[in-house]
Order: structure tokens, then C-alpha cells, then sequence
């Protein structure tokens, strides 16, 4: 971009602090914001975080350097735990917090109810990802949403256009292969919740793919790490965001050291406030040179991501740090003290750099001993484009061959010069009045034109004074001069302040004592950080958890949204003294099939309606209907703005006809509420306790499907809170079935259907070194990977029955219809109080997921 008539408010930059170290790294990079985890319960556990005793220091850290403070609250919140996240939560608004980001939409009512004045933000873990998708949280009360990192510019500027609340996006670090909030691979594989912030990142990990029993050679997709993604990196089209008009830029890296924070929080201000003063981005130089420190400071490959449309995003060579390029070998010479390699720098190096190699498909670390010169000097240096010998350990240079690739990973001259980053300070004017036989008074007060635009509007126009017992006298020698007051003035050292300007008002031939002039204006900036810090102090509200239970209950406020009383009406919901049984299927032949074998409900992907709907089944769809049986249309887990829009008309006629729909992202949610339709609220929404369940009956829902996370005793927690709850709608858990792991926008299979080594009736899996298979699908260029173990707990359906759920759900979308009869007549059966058993099918293994263990 180039367009000199093009200005803009800054964006914020929001940095991660996942200790008391990032925190001072983030406002040495100048960062606007930070945000942070408090105890366990956040998306980072692997983070140190911070302690609800020691958050105070924190954020007063941060507000007397003008940086807000986010705490990040972002996993799913059990029944249990609701009275515990309540206190964390109290003790941050008293100590002043500027926002809490959170996922559990229960929790986000409490906190609506409880403190009114707090800003919510809605994390990147609820999945949203259109405009109706912020609408429902914006309706919650959230003042800001965290969208999905697989939104394009173009779908960012019509929903920060759209929308009445602010828009952020992240645009550097680490990317989930998975949407975020959708991930159950490291759950189910590790017992380590990614939802929960316990990931043990099993996408980092080696694979191969089976294409019906064949293997596949790696070269075809590039590596051994095929579902590893690149590290985010958006500095190359940092101008198209800022244009999308988005409210704050974030920064991954809650579990990265401090002076990668510090790095690229430094990056991206600097980039954003050139883009936003002259209206032209950095040069193409200046990017690379910030994309190598970067580098420097943490790769795994940079991508541009989805937002700059770049749906390569996955780096299947290497999936850990090893940093930027530094060349490739072009001789080795070897002795017993030292290995040299001559490589041709793409870089800078120092003596103890670090480096990494890339040697027979691995790397390894090393540090570089000794630089020698072609002409056979030691030197301490070398710059980009010489040709040096670099010494490394003799062991290590036992695998280096010729024509490997080195990496610098530790560049020490660039950690000590962000070691050595001052911190950001407030900027201050201040004005000193010396009247001849008035007492000496300073005021200072914070803010400037540019203090103000770059976002710290918290701290803008604040002012405090300070009035001196010293009156000003006569000068009867060497009088005291305006240069003097001046440098005393802007004598701010050991405060977080800079002075912008000083005005003076004073009498000719005055004296003053420094004493007095670097005093009162000491006394007057500690008076001013003082105020600073006493502004977004509260008291604490100390709540019960549960004083609030009747906000559970449907009767107790309008319906979220209102529209869909009306709608509900249309769906008669079995009652019953036992469970109900719902069965998800694939296509129609399968309903039908499902039907037959007793079957109460049964889930169908919204795209099968128009065949129900032909001449050749609909006298079959009128029977079952008028048998009772309860039919829902699942509508797609992921929906762009494009595919809702597309979607409209068919949820038309699927209401029309009186049939509900089943939903996994609030944009669907909201578009159930705008068209009047009942809906499922589908267990991708992770619920976890009462309150977030009320939220979907509130907003329309009849029937929530509870976290295949929960174990049985946290999903009797849930029935039970729900059972005082007046209006609440069904709860129905997953009982058998093959697992959901995760959804990408990236097209995973792509290069082997470029190549005709897969086709639409391909099977295809996912191979894990430790031989667990796990079954690919690819839905448009999106894909689905699902685990590789079935859940099943037929044996267990009598023990199930007395904790609590309405509805067990048997996920069959992936059996052939013959399963499928065999598989929900022995549930039926096993309901009715009946012996029943399965037969293992060959080559699966069979799980009883979270029930007996939980996450």
C-alpha cells in the first residue's frame, strides 16, 4: 500500500506477559496492552503466569507505563470450579484490570450480572468467525471479539465494518492447525485438554498417510511433520489489516522468553505507527530485516496466514524452532579439537552464537566456537555476505555433511540490545509557577497529541500539583534561570514519565534552591502515578456463586436475543423416563435405517434435506414424523459470512417444514435466533456447566449437548444445576462414536489430490509413529481428522442412567448402514434395561474417553 491520503487511529499492540519478566519485556517493546493468564485457569497452563497475590504488582507495573491489562480467563468452566474462577476474577477487577478475555459464555453472564463496569472480551476460543458470530456475543455484553485466525482481510472489514464492538486479530506466532476452541486431539490422545490450555501439541509430532492400506511417501507433502504449522508472521501485509479497521493487533507467546516479547511487540509498533503517520508500509528492506530478527528469535518458517490468504500454513519440514537461514555448508574441515564449516553468511554472526543444522532430516544445536577469516584470521564477527569458517564442537560435526543447512537460533548481540530496551514511559507536560513571595508550585499532566492517538486514552489529560512550602525570593546573588527550572523539569529519570514539553511561569531575578525545584516536581509526578493507579481500583464484590444460580433459569430474563419462543413450539421433545436415544448419520439411508432399528432422534447434515424432501422420500419422511420420530438438521461446524448467507434459504425451508437444526458456532446460533428456528446447541461449544447451557436454552435452544471432556461425575454437576433451573431444555451426552479431533482450513490432503494419489472414496488416515491411525476427511478444501479409537459405552448404559442426561447420542456419520442398525439396536436394547452386546469390528480399538477419568 502506498496512498498518501491514507490516515489512521493506531491499532493497539497487544503483547503476551506469561511472567513478571514478559510483562517488563512487553512495555520495553512499547506495547499498548498485555495480557496475561492468573492461576490455572487460562488457555496457557504450560505459562508461569501469575499468582491472584502478586497480579496487583502487575498491574500497577503496567498502568504507571501506560499499558492495559487483559486477563486472559479463556477455557471452558466446570460446575465446580465456578465459585473459584469468581474469586480470581474479583481479586483482578480490584486490582484494577482493564478487561478479562473469556470463552465459557456462563461464566461471561456471571460476569455481565456481577460487574457491569468490567470490559469482557470474547476469546479466540469461542470460534467466531462472522458477522452474526459477534452479533451473539456482542448481545452477551462482550466489548470486544477475538476472531478466528482463518478470517481473510476481505472477511475482517465487513465484520469490523458490521459490527458495533471492537475486532481483534493475531498477527504473529504460534498457529493452531485447528480452529480454535475445536481442537480434542491432545485431549484425547494425552488426557492434556488444548481447550482447557493443557496442550501437548501432538500436531508438532512425525506422520505419514495410508491412502486405502498404501503408504505415502513424505515427499509428496513436503515432510514429516504435515500438520505442523509455520509461525505467523503478518509484517508483510501489516498495511491491509490496519485497513480492515480492527481495533487491536495481538501477539502469540504467553509461553516464549522475554525477549521475543519484547521483539516483536517492538516490530509491530513500529510498523504500525510508520503505516499510520505516512500511509505507506515499511520498505521491502526494513520488512526483511524485522522478519529476521524475528526469526532470530523464534521460527518454525514464517507463513502469512489465512488472513493474507496464504492457506499453506502448515511447515511439514521441521516442526520446532531453528531459527533464521544462515547459509549452507560448503566445505568441512575436520581436526580433533574443532569441526570448521564454510558457509557463505545470509547473516551476521558473533563467537557463542547459537546455530542450528540440518542434518540427515534433524537438527542439531550448537554454539560457534570460532570465526576464521578465508585469509586465516580469527575474528570475533562476521557480516552478511562474507565467506568464513565457522568452528563448531568435533562431535557435533560428525553428522554435518556438505550442502546442510545452518540456522543461527541464539544471536547475542540482539538478545543484549533487548535487554538493554528502555521502558516505555507516559508522556507529560508540565508547568512551573515561580511568583515572587508565592510558594513554588509543579503541575504535570499526562498526555499528548501523540500519547493520545497511540492509544492511551486511560492516561490522557490526567493532572496532579504539587505546592512547595519554599516562597520564592528575590534573587540576592545568582539568580535562579528559566534554563535551570526547565532541566529540573525534565529531569524525569527513576519515574515512568517523559516530559513533551514544559511550560514556565515566573517573575524575573528569582531564586529557587534545585533542591526545591527537583523536590516539588518529584512530589507532584508521585502524586501523579498515584492517581494513575488509583483509577481503575475497586473494591472487591466478594460474590457466592450462588446468589446467581436463577440466572440459569429461562424464566429469568428475556430469552438472549428474543425470536425463538415461538419456534420452539414446533418441535415436540419427547419426555420420558428413561433416556431417548439419538442417532447422528451421514445420508439417507442411513435415517432411515437408524429409524428402523428405534432411533428417537436422528442428526442429518442440513445438505440431505432436499433429497428428504423429493418426491421419492417424503412420503417416508411423513410417516416417520408422524411416528414420533424427532429429525435435526446439523448444520456445518465451521460457516464463513459467504456459506451462512448460502445456508439462509435452507434453513427456511427446514423450519417450514418443522424440523430443528443442530449448531456448533454462535454464527449459526444467531441466525437460529434472527429466523425463528429451535435449535441443538452441539457439544463443539464445549459446555461445561449449567450456566453456559442456560445461555443456548435462553437464546432458543431445547437441547444442549454437554463437553465429551466432562467425566460422569462433572456431567451429573451439570444435570443436577440444571434441574433448579426453570425452562431448561434436554442435556444429551455422546455415547459411541469415533471422535471429532479437529478442523482446519487448511486443504491437508490437497497435494495428493493435485497428484491422483487420493480421490472422493479414498481411505484415507493419518499415521502416528506410535501406530495409532487416525481417519482424514476432506470437506471442500477444509479438513476434518477424526481420532482413532471409537468411543463406546454400551456396557456401562445402566450406570449411565443415573447421572443425569436426557439424551445419548450414538455419532454413526461414519459407519456403513449395517453398523449402524446393529449398533443403535443394542443401545436400544441396553435402554430398555436388556442384555446387549457388540461385536468388535476388525482393527479398531475402543475407548471409554473422559467418563472414568476426565481432563
Amino acid at each position: 500500500m502506498s496512498d498518501k491520503n491514507f490516515t489512521c487511529t493506531p491499532p493497539e499492540i497487544l503483547a503476551p506477559a506469561g511472567d513478571y519478566e514478559a510483562l517488563l519485556a512487553a512495555i520495553k517493546g512499547k506495547a499498548d496492552a498485555v495480557y496475561l493468564g492468573v492461576g490455572e485457569f487460562n488457555a496457557r497452563q504450560g505459562a508461569k503466569n501469575f499468582t491472584p497475590e502478586d497480579l496487583e504488582a502487575a498491574v500497577d507495573l503496567a498502568h504507571s507505563h501506560g499499558v492495559k491489562v487483559y486477563v486472559a480467563l479463556n477455557i471452558p468452566i466446570k460446575q465446580k470450579e465456578m465459585q473459584a474462577a469468581l474469586v480470581i476474577i474479583d481479586r483482578a477487577y480490584a486490582a484494577g484490570i482493564d478487561a478479562v478475555i473469556l470463552q465459557d459464555l456462563g461464566l461471561l453472564r456471571l460476569l455481565r450480572e456481577i460487574y457491569p463496569d468490567l470490559a469482557l472480551h470474547a476469546s479466540t476460543q469461542m470460534t467466531i468467525h462472522s458477522k452474526a458470530g459477534v452479533d451473539f456475543a456482542s448481545g452477551l455484553g462482550t466489548k470486544r471479539v477475538i476472531v478466528s485466525r482463518e478470517l481473510t482481510t476481505a472477511e475482517l472489514k465487513a465484520i469490523v465494518d458490521h459490527s458495533d464492538v471492537g475486532i481483534e486479530v493475531f498477527v504473529h506466532g504460534a498457529l493452531c492447525y485447528s480452529y480454535s476452541g475445536k481442537c480434542l486431539f491432545s485431549s484425547f490422545l494425552h488426557d492434556r485438554s488444548a481447550n482447557r490450555g493443557a496442550c501437548a501439541q501432538p500436531c508438532r509430532r512425525r506422520y505419514s498417510f495410508l491412502v486405502n492400506g498404501r503408504d505415502i511417501d513424505e515427499k509428496y507433502i513436503g515432510g514429516s511433520y504435515p500438520i505442523s504449522c509455520a509461525e505467523l508472521c503478518t509484517l508483510p501485509g501489516l498495511d491491509e489489516i490496519i485497513k480492515t479497521g480492527v481495533e487491536s493487533l495481538k501477539i502469540e507467546g504467553r509461553m516464549k522468553k522475554p525477549e521475543y516479547v519484547t521483539g516483536s511487540a517492538a516490530a509491530y509498533k513500529t510498523a504500525v505507527e510508520h503505516i499510520c503517520r505516512t500511509g505507506e508500509h515499511l520498505s521491502k528492506e526494513e520488512i526483511e530485516a524485522k522478519e529476521s530478527e524475528l526469526a532470530k528469535l523464534f521460527y518454525r518458517g514464517f507463513t502469512k496466514g489465512f488472513i493474507l490468504e496464504e492457506k499453506g500454513v502448515s511447515h511439514p519440514k521441521y516442526s520446532s524452532n531453528y531459527g533464521a537461514f544462515l547459509g549452507k555448508v560448503l566445505d568441512i574441515g575436520r581436526s580433533k579439537s574443532a569441526t570448521k564449516l564454510t558457509v557463505q553468511l545470509n547473516e551476521d554472526i558473533h563467537i557463542k552464537d547459537g546455530i542450528s543444522l540440518f542434518a540427515r532430516d534433524r537438527m542439531i544445536g550448537s554454539a560457534i566456537n570460532g570465526i576464521i577469516t578465508l585469509r586465516g584470521e580469527r575474528v570475533r564477527s562476521a557480516k552478511k555476505g562474507e565467506k568464513v569458517g565457522l568452528e563448531i564442537s568435533p562431535k557435533t560435526g560428525r553428522a554435518v555433511r556438505i550442502r546442510d543447512e545452518l540456522y543461527i537460533t541464539t544471536d547475542n548481540e540482539l538478545l543484549d540490545t533487548l535487554q538493554k530496551t528502555e521502558m516505555k514511559l507516559i508522556p507529560v507536560s508540565l508547568k512551573a509557577k515561580a511568583r515572587k513571595g508565592e510558594r513554588f508550585t509543579v503541575e504535570i499532566t499526562t498526555g499528548s497529541e501523540a500519547g493520545s492517538e497511540a492509544g492511551n486514552e486511560a492516561e490522557y489529560g490526567k493532572t496532579a500539583e504539587f505546592t512547595d512550602d519554599y516562597v520564592v525570593q528575590e534573587a540576592q546573588k545568582a539568580p535562579t534561570t528559566e534554563e535551570q527550572v526547565r532541566r529540573a523539569m525534565e529531569s524525569l529519570g527513576g519515574t515512568p514519565f517523559e516530559a513533551v514539553g514544559v511550560e514556565i511561569e515566573a517573575d524575573e531575578n528569582i531564586f529557587i534552591p534545585v533542591g526545591v525545584l527537583k523536590g516539588t516536581r518529584r512530589q507532584a509526578s508521585d502524586l501523579l502515578l498515584e492517581k494513575i493507579l488509583k483509577a481503575n481500583k475497586k473494591e472487591q464484590k466478594k460474590p457466592d456463586v450462588s446468589d446467581f444460580t436463577a440466572l440459569c433459569s429461562t424464566q429469568a430474563s428475556s430469552k438472549i436475543g428474543g425470536g425463538s419462543e415461538k419456534a420452539a413450539a414446533n418441535i415436540t421433545v419427547k419426555e420420558s423416563g428413561k433416556p431417548l436415544l439419538s442417532v447422528e448419520v451421514g445420508k439417507v439411508s442411513s435415517l432411515l435405517r437408524a429409524a428402523e432399528a428405534g432411533a428417537d432422534i436422528i442428526y442429518i447434515p442440513i445438505s440431505t434435506f432436499e433429497e428428504l424432501k423429493s418426491s421419492e422420500n417424503e412420503g417416508k419422511l411423513d410417516d416417520l414424523k408422524a411416528g414420533g420420530l424427532e429429525l435435526v438438521f446439523i448444520l456445518p461446524i465451521v460457516n464463513h459470512d459467504r456459506e451462512l448467507e448460502a445456508l439462509i434459504p435452507l434453513i427456511e425451508k427446514v423450519r417450514d417444514a418443522g424440523f430443528g437444526i443442530a449448531c456448533s458456532s454462535l454464527g449459526t446460533v444467531q441466525l437460529a435466533k434472527t429466523l425463528g428456528v429451535p435449535f441443538v446447541a452441539q457439544k463443539e461449544f464445549n459446555t461445561f456447566n449449567a450456566f453456559t447451557a442456560s445461555t443456548f436454552y435462553q437464546a432458543g435452544a431445547y437441547r444442549a449437548t454437554l463437553s465429551s471432556e466432562l467425566n460422569l461425575s462433572e456431567v451429573k454437576n451439570v444435570c443436577e444445576a440444571l434441574e433448579t433451573c426453570e425452562g431448561a431444555g434436554q442435556t444429551e451426552i455422546v455415547v459411541y462414536g469415533r471422535e471429532l479431533m479437529l478442523i482446519t482450513e487448511n486443504d491437508l490432503l490437497k497435494p495428493l489430490v493435485d497428484r491422483k494419489l487420493v480421490n472422493k472414496n479414498s481411505d484415507v488416515l493419518l499415521s502416528g509413529q506410535d501406530g495409532s491411525d487416525y481417519p482424514v476427511k476432506r470437506e471442500g478444501t477444509r479438513t476434518l481428522i477424526y481420532n482413532s479409537k471409537v468411543l463406546d459405552m454400551l456396557k456401562y448404559v445402566d450406570k449411565l442412567k443415573k447421572y443425569g442426561a436426557d439424551v445419548f447420542r450414538l455419532n454413526l456419520s461414519l459407519n456403513s448402514d449395517r453398523e449402524i442398525v446393529e449398533i443403535t439396536e443394542a443401545y436400544k436394547k441396553a435402554l430398555s434395561g436388556k442384555e446387549a452386546r457388540l461385536k468388535a469390528a476388525r482393527d479398531v480399538e475402543y475407548t471409554t474417553g473422559h467418563y472414568f477419568k476426565g481432563i
